[in-house]
């Protein structure tokens, strides 16, 4: 005969207040109403039942966690095990789990729905495309809790690492490591989509142009289960796209904010809700400018570098005018709240000029 504790009591023997009763009794409510509807077993629950319970039932944090404490009261008063404590119920709460993540079967269709749908190539699509993949495995393939997500930063990834196999990804960070391991599909590859993300990064803080990056999207190929796996190939990041953040916003034209921000956990969790429920967003497929054609002059001979007097063009001249451009766009990195500021004050005069007019008629 199981044992069972009295419902105004906590597990630990706390008499709980009247306040935090009636409180799990209406998250009781609230999750047997769905398990009705769902038609699933509330007593005792999955912790599937309890991961489906929370996504479909959104509420702040603080909410989430009260109301798998409150399920798992009624199922230790009950003498039953506590579905909160099991790791895809903690990892969905950002709890760490101390084991490697198991997503729900319905999650693990709903992600690869996702992945096959998003794209890796053209622009913007690709762009929008490459960063949701990469949130899409992280956060329901390697289990990585989104305000862990929020604070990432590229140099956080090592993918190939040595001691986790080939094409496998170690995410390292000082809240905790997750793995992503390859699989056959490239479609569906975790470390494939987070490499394919981390290559437009890497061009993005290296390279800061739009018309570089999108041309860039336009070449890529289309990624179906003939691809290759680009997880297995070598992967080097430059220093300074080691220390962005890992999953930027990006504005309507496809363009990073400079410098580059971080997306908050509630913003990640959103994103990924809609992405598990098929909403894979709508994206144009923009034009990239071509570079403008130069003017007919008389063909002239151009001269030859010499490389005797140091005229040449080499890879660190390049690299030092890549370094004057990003300076010269993080320079510009609050033009955006002048302007609106500007803008905001030209409406505030546009109005007091038609009370004006108003007032002389």
């Amino acid at each position: 005969m199981t044992s069972t504790i009295e419902i105004g009591t906590a597990p630990t023997g706390r008499v709980l207040s009247a306040r935090t009763r009636a409180a799990y009794a209406s998250d009781w409510a609230l999750f047997t109403d769905h398990c009705a509807v769902t038609d699933r077993l509330a007593m005792p629950a999955s912790p599937d039942t309890v991961v489906e319970f929370l996504q479909q039932c959104p509420a702040a944090p603080a909410t989430r966690r009260r109301r798998v404490a409150a399920i798992d009261h009624h199922h230790t008063a009950h003498g039953y095990q506590r579905p909160g404590e099991s790791v895809s119920v903690r990892a969905t709460l950002g709890r760490p789990t101390g084991e490697p993540f198991q997503p729900t079967e319905r999650n693990r269709e709903a992600v690869q729905a996702a992945l096959r749908g998003l794209p890796s190539h053209g622009w913007t699509a690709g762009m929008f495309g490459r960063r949701d993949r990469a949130l899409l495995v992280l956060s329901q393939i390697g289990g990585v809790p989104h305000k862990h997500l929020a604070v990432l930063t590229a140099g956080h990834i090592h993918i190939g690492d040595i001691h986790m196999g080939e094409g496998a990804a170690a995410i390292r960070s000082e809240a905790g490591e997750w793995t992503l391991r390859p699989a056959d599909d490239a479609v569906l590859c975790g470390p494939c989509a987070v490499t394919r993300w981390l290559k437009i990064l890497d061009l993005a803080v290296t390279k800061p142009s739009t018309k570089t990056i999108g041309r860039a999207l336009k070449k890529a190929s289309t990624v179906d289960h003939r691809s290759p796996h680009v997880c297995r190939n070598d992967l080097v990041l430059d220093e300074a796209t080691r220390g962005v953040p890992l999953l930027p916003p990006i504005d309507q034209w496809g363009a990073l904010p400079l410098p580059l921000q971080r997306l908050s956990p509630h913003s990640l969790s959103r994103r990924a809700r809609d992405l598990l429920a098929g909403d894979l967003g709508a994206h144009r497929d923009l034009p990239v400018d071509p570079d403008p054609e130069p003017l007919v002059t008389e063909p002239e001979t151009p001269p030859v570098p010499s490389l005797a007097t140091g005229n040449a063009y080499d890879a660190a001249d390049a690299a030092a005018a890549w370094d004057r451009r990003r300076r010269d766009l993080q320079d510009l990195g609050g033009i955006i709240d002048v302007l609106a500021d500007v803008e905001r004050r030209a409406d505030e005069l546009n109005r007091r000029a038609a009370e004006l007019v108003e007032d002389w008629l």
